[in-house]
This record gives structure tokens, sequence and C-alpha cells, in this order.
């Protein structure tokens, strides 16, 4: 997939590999967030033959590390795909645990003189919403946590969507950034992070799609 910030030619995204984007120009730092967001009309996405999407249909925007609420970006996803791996013999274990739970609290309410009834009705989402399943509180209150959290779910969820994340660099250790490396070279994973950046990092970035556009508007390229 490629994100076109015109004029510029396209920048190329892919899985297996991060692709850097680097700026040290306020100006096209601001118009590459404001056209992910869809703000500004000045970013594209397009498949690899070039026919142009959907932003909210090819990007996931996560934006800032600490910002980011994992379960606002992934529970009802989660959700969904664990409804769709339950075995039959898991789906009848839940149903049966549901209908002593709806007996126990009939038994009790029978306790009083008044008429009182459960609703019968059973619905495995519902059930699973109940119980609130969320990512832990350790993962969510740690900065590679949460970025190891995002492309591990994107993975199991087999999205096919651009993650897009801010100023990684600002989160990360130098041995946290190689670990991410490692990581997303072993998975199906497109991950598009966008840094605000006077230096250029070419050595850094050695391992990454690496672009950088400088305060003169010159484009650097590391692919």
């Amino acid at each position: 997939m490629k994100i076109t910030l015109y004029p510029y030619q396209p920048f190329e995204i892919k899985s297996h590999k991060i692709t850097v984007f680097s700026t040290s120009s306020a100006e096209v730092y601001t118009k590459m967030i404001a056209g992910i967001k869809e703000q500004q009309d000045v970013v594209k996405v397009s498949d690899d033959q070039y026919q142009v999407m959907e932003i909210t249909k090819a990007i996931i925007f996560g934006g800032e590390v600490s910002t980011i609420d994992l379960n606002k970006l992934f529970q009802s996803r989660l959700t969904k795909k664990i409804i769709g791996d339950l075995s039959d013999g898991q789906i009848q274990k839940l149903n049966q645990l549901d209908t002593e739970m709806r007996t126990a609290i009939l038994d009790i309410a029978f306790m009083y003189d008044i008429s009182l009834d459960v609703n019968q009705e059973w619905d495995i989402a519902r059930t699973i919403k109940f119980f609130n399943l969320t990512f832990s509180n350790v993962v969510q209150g740690n900065s590679y946590g949460i970025i190891e959290s995002i492309v591990l779910t994107a993975s199991e969820l087999n999205e096919t969507k651009i993650i897009v994340l801010m100023n990684v660099s600002h989160y990360l250790s130098i041995s946290q950034f190689n670990e991410l490396v490692r990581l997303v070279a072993t998975l199906d994973v497109k991950l598009f992070i966008i840094e605000f950046s006077e230096i250029i990092y070419a050595k850094k970035y050695q391992n990454c799609r690496y672009y950088h556009i400088d305060n003169d508007y010159i484009e650097w390229r590391y692919e």
C-alpha cells in the first residue's frame, strides 16, 4: 500500500518492515497528520496497483502512544473474533453457565413476595461484554507494551489496514525500537510511523523504509 502527501511521490508501506516518515518542517508534519485524519484533502492512500482507497478503510490511526486506548482501538473486533473462534463445546458450556447464573438469580428473587423474572434470551457477545474483556493494565501502562500489543493484536485479527503511530521515538529506547523492528519483521502487519525530527536518522532507521522531508521541503529516501 502507499500513502501520498502531495506533491511528493508515494511512500510505500508493506508488511514485515516498518515505514518511518519524518520531517523537520512543521507545515509538512501538520499536513501529513491532518490529511490522514481527513481534516485536509492532502493525503491519498492507494493499494499496490495505485487504486485510491477510502482513508477510513485503509488506515487505523493510533496517534501518540501516550493517548492510545487499546480497548477502544480493538475491543469490539476482539470480541467478534473470540465469538467466531468458539467451538461448539465452548458455546454449549457458556450457555450452560449462563443458565445456571439466571437460575441462581431467580432463586434469590423468589425470596420476595413480588413477581420477578429475568431475560432468558442468551447472547454470546453480551455475555463477553458483561465480563469486560480488556487489555491488562500492566500492558497499558508501558509504552513498548502498548505498541507491541497493537502490532500483535493487528496480526491476530489479520488486519490489512495501515497502522499509523506518531513520534514513537519519544517513547522507546533504541533497544526497544530495534526489538519492535524485529517483531514486525515476523508479522503480516503494516506499520507507518510519523516523526517530527530536525535530524535525518538514516542509521537509526536502517532496517526500516525511511523517508524524510527537511525544512527546505527536500525529500530524502532510504528504501
